[in-house]
């Protein structure tokens, strides 16, 4: 056996207390600079070392170690939270409702800025359904306040998701082929720019800006409201029908073609389940929501959904479009999602056949497929910041990794669970991006909106504060 010599032994503890040390002194030195900027907003300033810290450091997807994190009660606490992000030279994140798949609402050793007192739903114009939501509510309870009044947006599929993430992703959900994205309905939003600015922006105040925020994630500012044009919805009728899995290929190939003859009000995802142990088999499972009351014609257009195989079983009921969401389904103990998606133009019998090969029986990986087109499809690309609306589909591949994985290992994981689709694939949606490297930020948009994106970046966010959301790929192309 060989012997450490007894000098490279000391070194070595030397230098472990030294580290300590050092993380000692910058733990104080922390504490004493954030003690200064709780004395300057109206919010709390939350430390390690306390239960809410514990309870606020790690989001869905991704633990954190952030030096501080500020839960904002006002535009002006935000105002200082930056002011002490760039004097500090801390890493920044901003956290609406933490449920983004990158983890990029929380750090370490940076500051988190929380928006969760930015939860307001409130009707601005009833008569226009003009409303206003604060980027800090989660969609559950937005869309059960706005059923209230008769309304809804088109959102995401989760309750506990957050209004701003979502929204400034670009938003697809239940609505999406009746309605469009979420920010189809956007008419203004109010941020605060990385100078401190409190804005408003539009068509017509800072077109560039609210373009950028359509789609371009909060690489821009912090959005602290969005005003919606809601839409008259008093309910709608929404269910799920399972198919053997031994049948994947032709019922997916007899969805894709129902769906493209199916009138815009139907809404359907197909997913294609590998099973969880023996209670829970391999399964294909079609779910739809028709954005409407009016039970015959929603009889007609759900109909063939439910003669695409044999099938297992069958759920159809009206419900208020909030019931439509569900809770979100964290990963399973110790893992984290590392899964990748992206958009297919069209499913083709090839994209069919890949599919039903490469995902959802034993031992494979999930798939998810969402239908697109109708309204999202009407508005041109070049419109907002989400370019891909001449799609046909999104697929959505979740995988799995343990919490301690590095990004090689990460990517080694996505890699073999995406594989099989890379080829026929373009883009990827960056409200289910799991990693924001240089290769998935390049994935998710074309060429020619990341330029103008960068352009836009570098107008109100030169100095590259926001560089959490993107790992700071818009700046660095800018600067290239």
């Amino acid at each position: 056996m060989q012997t450490i010599p007894m000098s490279v032994r000391q070194d070595d503890d030397i230098a472990i207390r030294n580290e300590n040390t050092m993380r000692k002194d910058m733990l104080s030195m922390h504490t004493e600079r954030f003690a200064e900027l709780s004395q300057h907003i109206a919010g709390e300033v939350i430390m390690p070392g306390s239960e809410t810290y514990e309870h606020l450091r790690n989001v869905f997807n991704q633990t954190g170690s952030p030096a501080g994190i500020v839960k904002a009660q006002t535009h002006q606490d935000i105002v200082e939270a930056l002011r002490f992000a760039r004097e500090q030279e801390l890493p920044l994140s901003v956290r609406s409702g933490g449920h983004g798949l990158s983890g990029q609402a929380t750090n370490t050793e940076g500051l988190v800025i929380d928006l969760a007192a930015f939860h307001q739903v409130e009707i601005l114009d009833p008569k226009r359904h003009l409303v206003r939501l604060g980027a800090g509510a989660h969609w559950g309870e937005a869309a059960q306040a706005l059923a209230e009044h008769g309304l809804a947006i088109s959102s995401g599929d989760t309750k506990q998701v957050g209004v701003g993430g979502l929204t400034l992703g670009g938003g697809i959900g239940w609505l999406v082929r009746t309605h469009g994205l979420t920010i189809d309905s956007l008419c203004a939003a109010e941020l605060v720019t990385a100078d401190g600015r409190i804005l408003r922006v539009s068509v017509e105040e800072h077109p560039d800006l609210f373009w950028a925020i359509r789609g371009g994630g909060g690489n821009f500012g912090v959005v602290t409201s969005f005003d919606f044009y809601a839409i008259p919805c008093p309910a709608v009728i929404g269910g799920s029908v399972i198919y053997d899995v031994a049948e994947a290929e032709s019922v997916l190939a007899a969805w894709a073609q129902a769906m493209r003859e199916a009138p815009e009000e139907l809404n359907s995802t197909i997913l294609l389940f590998s099973g969880f142990g023996a209670q829970v088999p391999p399964r294909v499972s079609v779910l739809f929501c028709y954005a409407g009351d009016a039970q015959a014609k929603a009889d007609a257009a759900i109909q063939p959904l439910l003669h695409l195989g044999t099938v297992q079983t069958q759920h159809i009921q009206k419900m208020p479009y909030h019931a439509m969401l569900e809770d979100a389904v964290s990963p399973p103990p110790g893992l984290k999602n590392v899964g990748h998606n992206g958009f297919l133009k069209t499913l083709s019998n090839e994209a069919i056949a890949v599919l039903a090969a490469n995902y959802g029986q034993p031992g494979k990986p999930i798939a998810q497929i969402r239908s697109l087109g109708g309204a999202m499809a009407r508005v041109r690309s070049q419109a907002t910041a989400f370019a891909h609306r001449e799609s046909e589909a999104l697929v959505i591949v979740p995988a799995f990794a343990p919490v301690s994985a590095g990004e090689v290992q990460a990517q080694q994981i996505r890699q073999a669970a995406w594989g099989p689709l890379a080829a026929l694939s373009r883009g990827a949606f960056v409200n289910f991006l799991t990693d924001a490297s240089q290769a998935s930020v390049a994935a998710a948009y074309p060429d020619e909106t990341f330029a103008r994106l960068a352009s836009i970046k570098a107008t109100y966010d030169p100095d590259n504060l926001f560089n959490q959301n993107w790992k700071s790929k818009l700046a660095v192309k800018t600067q290239a």
